[in-house]
């Protein structure tokens, strides 16, 4: 029986240098490639929060446009209007929105 596993061992011995290095190229892409991804995601967090940043600002702002909009309204009466040049339409139409997806005009 020792005869038989010492030619067995001796038979498959030249493929194992062999399986060592295949071994070790496939480790190193496996490492490299896990660098990669990492790098991907961190990458993408840093760019969420980096929109979540411009989000918040751009809320912000919005908030301060609507605050000067409603002030801004609040001062405009139609006296106000006549006298900074605004005039009566001669004819009004009204956009007529329908169940389907086409508008319609409606004058009075």
């Amino acid at each position: 029986m020792h005869v038989t596993t010492e030619r067995v061992a001796v038979a498959y011995q030249p493929y194992v240098p062999r399986v060592a290095v295949l071994l070790v190229v496939v480790c190193a892409v496996s490492a490299f490639l896990y660098g990669i991804f990492l790098l991907e995601a961190v990458g993408q967090a840093a760019s969420r929060t980096s929109a979540e940043r411009q989000i918040h600002d751009l809320s912000s702002q919005l908030g301060v446009l609507e605050g000067q909009y409603l002030a801004a309204a609040k001062e405009l009466t139609p006296e106000r209007a006549e006298a900074l040049g605004y005039v009566t339409p001669a004819q009004v139409s009204t956009v007529v929105v329908g169940d389907t997806a086409s508008l319609s005009f409606a004058g009075h």
